[in-house]
Order: structure tokens, then C-alpha cells, then sequence
């Protein structure tokens, strides 16, 4: 299978770690879902989904793993994911674990993919952030679940960043600018272009600084990726195709 994987060039070195960012090439997915939907809530025959789930994991090396998803809700709770048969964490938007062969897994299509690793301890994570779990900083929480539950310091930790819709094409109105910059200050003002007709925001660099200020070094947060919405043959979005249009993963686990 051809598929556009996007990894981390400084995680290669990890150990039995596997993780990735993949776009819509590749899979049996037809019509608004052509490619490699490994969604099963946006419409498509769940059976091809199936199918390209299992074709996707055999061609990034996860032979005997299971890929945990979460009910994404744009809030801000995060799991443990600790049981090797579970299929689906809940109602979160992010994961963490330590246990091999459970790789989390995040889809999107447009919103913003983040993975956490603390190579030293084996401890990885996967948030979803839209713009509603950005306000609530669920980039942030990740990193305190890391380093207040499981005493992991944050120079010991690095994310990666993946493929969302960017700045150029991410216009948005008063009712997300207003409480970004009330709950981020001058770091959610410098993602805002106020030169159109409605402002544009940049979520990628917005979940940087705030992975920043919770505590991660810029050296180790890492940025992968075109806009989703501009790469219309390599990434589902939901702006420029609507509700009907598939969703690419992000994972990363340990075999």
C-alpha cells in the first residue's frame, strides 16, 4: 500500500517505538471517502474502513498491536489506556499509556494531531486538537498528566505537531478569537492574522507556544506537515470538502 506516513527523524532512534502521521492516500475508500478513511462515523461502508484499518496497520509495521481511537468531542479529558483488547477509549480527546503493543490514534481533518513521547520512561500520548480543545488547552493537560501523575520532568518530553489546517485557510469568527486571546494572552494575539475580512488563526502554532509554556523545550516539539486544506489529494478536510469527507490517523505506540 502507498501511503503518505509523515515521522519524526529524531524518534527513529526510539527503540521499538512506532508513530506516524498519515494522509488519505492509499486504501479502498471511494467517492467524498477516496482513500484511506479509517473512520467509521462519517458515512463510509464499514467494511471498507475495516479493510483499510487492517491494510494500514500491516504496512506500518503493527502486526499484532491494536490502534485505540477515541468518541472525539473537542473537550479536554484525557485516558489511560491500559487493556490490550480495548478498541475505543470513550468519550476524550486524548490517551496515554505505557503498555506495549497499544498504539493510540487520533483522526482528523483539519484539526490538529499531537504526539507526546517520553522516550526515557516509554510513555507515549495522542491529543486531538480542535479549536475548542486548544481553548481548554488540552495540549497543556497532556503535559501535566506526564509530569504530576507520573513525575516524568518536562525536559524529558517532546511532541510532534502533525498535518491540520493552517493560518492561510483557518478563518474564523469573534466567538473563537475573543476567548483565545482572554485565556492565551499575546500567544493566541500572535497566531491571529486580522488583515481579512474575518480573522485567521494559526491552531499548529498556537498549540506550540502552548505546549511551551507548559513546560516543553521549542528543540523538542517537533512540526510536521502541510495544511490539510491546501493538500486536497494527500489529506481529508472538512473545510474545503464539508461533513462528507473522510479522516486520516496519527498514532504512536510501542511493539
Amino acid at each position: 500500500m502507498e501511503l503518505n506516513c509523515l515521522t519524526v527523524d529524531q524518534w527513529q532512534s526510539c527503540d521499538g517505538l512506532l508513530h506516524g502521521f498519515l494522509g488519505r492516500k492509499g486504501g479502498k475508500s471511494t467517492g467524498p471517502y477516496a482513500g484511506l478513511n479509517v473512520s467509521y462515523r462519517v458515512g463510509d461502508d464499514n467494511k471498507i474502513v475495516s479493510q483499510n484499518v487492517c491494510d494500514m496497520k500491516l504496512a506500518v509495521g503493527i502486526h499484532d498491536g491494536r490502534i485505540v481511537t477515541m468518541k472525539q468531542v473537542h473537550g479536554d479529558q484525557i485516558a489511560e489506556v491500559s487493556d490490550p483488547k480495548m478498541k475505543e477509549a470513550g468519550e476524550c480527546d486524548g490517551m496515554i499509556t505505557d503498555h506495549p503493543g497499544i498504539f493510540l490514534g487520533v483522526l482528523t481533518a483539519d484539526c490538529v494531531p499531537i504526539l507526546l513521547l517520553a522516550p526515557k520512561q516509554r510513555k507515549v500520548a495522542a491529543v486531538h486538537a480542535g479549536w475548542r480543545g486548544t481553548l481548554a488547552g488540552i495540549a497543556a493537560k497532556a503535559v501535566t498528566t506526564f509530569t504530576e501523575k507520573y513525575a516524568i520532568p518536562s525536559s524529558d518530553i517532546q511532541a510532534a505537531v502533525g498535518p491540520a489546517i493552517d493560518r492561510c485557510c483557518y478563518e474564523v469568527g469573534n466567538e473563537v478569537v475573543q476567548p483565545m486571546v482572554e485565556r492565551w494572552g499575546a500567544a493566541a494575539e500572535a497566531c491571529i492574522d486580522r488583515g481579512h475580512s474575518k480573522p485567521h488563526l494559526d491552531l499548529r502554532s498556537l498549540n506550540r507556544a502552548i505546549l511551551e509554556r507548559a513546560g516543553l523545550s521549542a528543540k523538542n516539539i517537533h512540526q510536521l506537515g502541510p495544511c490539510t486544506k491546501c493538500a486536497d489529494e494527500d489529506y481529508f478536510s472538512y473545510r474545503r470538502a464539508g461533513a462528507e469527507t473522510g479522516r486520516q490517523i496519527s498514532f504512536i505506540g510501542w511493539i
